[in-house]
């Protein structure tokens, strides 16, 4: 059922969905199977309107202030699903939709995901999330999506994020830019997998040694990482690995974090405050001189004395 605002815009949109529109309303495409409903203050749909059309194949229903989309009879055709610049508050049930590969959800007020909520569309291959209010993940979210190559959680407010978020995917493209990240979990990124495009600019990155591993990623992955900038030209895309920038704490804030170097242990420890140098691996070598064990000195300690840190009883 398509629930529009008023009755002007309920005969627009049904005229719409018969493929009627007359000239300045809302207009299905000329290829068939693609229907175009955006930007008609449609309140609420659901997908048993769409039932008489069989080769439904494109459906986008953007820029309509939706706060709920029921799902019905299947669409066994449908393989892309427009609901950005909505009102969803929740993940609609997404069942009936076999054949979907792309679902854009972008600017919607969505804030929780459930473990495997989009199981049951396990075609996706684009999967777009930007501008909802999102601050952490499950680990399971995105389990069964196999084929999944496009996922967009830019400009969230994601603070954190599973180390195991991306077990099982085999993305192309990651774009996590525009949120409130402070570090990444060791071992985030698979093992071994190669992306073509990873978008990490516009976060709170805390440049201490828990970000170790971040800044040996960007470094062995340098030419993977872009960042977005809108120009006066339109929106460009460019490689640029020195986009993560340090914003914690204050002595390097605004540095590059592949240019953070910390004298760490292993990576993942806490920050120890000690300036130092990193290796192409991204493994912190201490700069700190360690005493020899035979030490030259012009004034040698008696041999009575008890070791550092000792009274001569020898209790702490």
């Amino acid at each position: 059922m398509l629930c529009p605002t008023s009755p002007h815009l309920a005969l627009l949109a049904l005229l719409s969905v018969a493929g009627a529109v007359g000239p300045g309303g809302p207009s299905p495409s000329e290829t068939p199977g693609i229907l175009l409903l955006s930007t008609n203050r449609l309140a609420s749909v659901s997908t048993a309107s769409f039932q008489h059309l069989p080769e439904l194949a494109e459906l986008d229903l953007s820029g309509n202030g939706l706060g709920a989309l029921h799902t019905g009879p299947p669409l066994p055709l449908l393989q892309e699903l427009v609901l950005s610049h909505n009102a969803l508050g929740v993940l609609p049930t997404l069942q009936g939709l076999p054949a979907l590969t792309r679902l854009a959800l972008a600017h919607n007020n969505i804030s929780e995901l459930l473990p495997g909520a989009f199981r049951a569309v396990g075609q996706l291959k684009d999967l777009n999330l930007r501008g909802n209010q999102l601050r952490t993940l499950p680990e399971e979210v995105f389990e069964g999506l196999a084929g999944l190559k496009d996922l967009d959680l830019s400009d969230n407010a994601l603070d954190e994020l599973p180390r195991g978020l991306l077990t099982g995917l085999e993305l192309e493209t990651l774009r996590l830019s525009g949120n409130q990240l402070r570090t990444l979990p060791s071992g985030f990124f698979p093992e071994e997998h190669m992306f073509a495009f990873v978008f990490l600019a516009g976060n709170p990155w805390r440049c201490d040694c828990g970000l170790a591993y971040l800044r040996g990623w960007i470094a062995d992955n340098d030419f993977s990482v872009y960042i977005e900038e809108q120009r006066s030209e339109g929106l460009q895309i460019n490689n640029d690995p020195r986009s993560p920038m340090c914003d914690a704490p204050l002595r390097h804030r605004g540095s590059p974090v592949l240019e953070f170097k910390q004298a760490c242990g292993k990576a993942g420890d806490a920050d120890l405050d000690i300036d130092g140098t990193m290796t192409e691996e991204g493994t912190p070598v201490p700069s700190a001189t360690v005493p020899s064990t035979n030490p030259i000195s012009h004034h040698p300690e008696p041999a009575n004395l008890p070791p550092w840190g000792c009274n001569k009883a020898g209790t702490p």
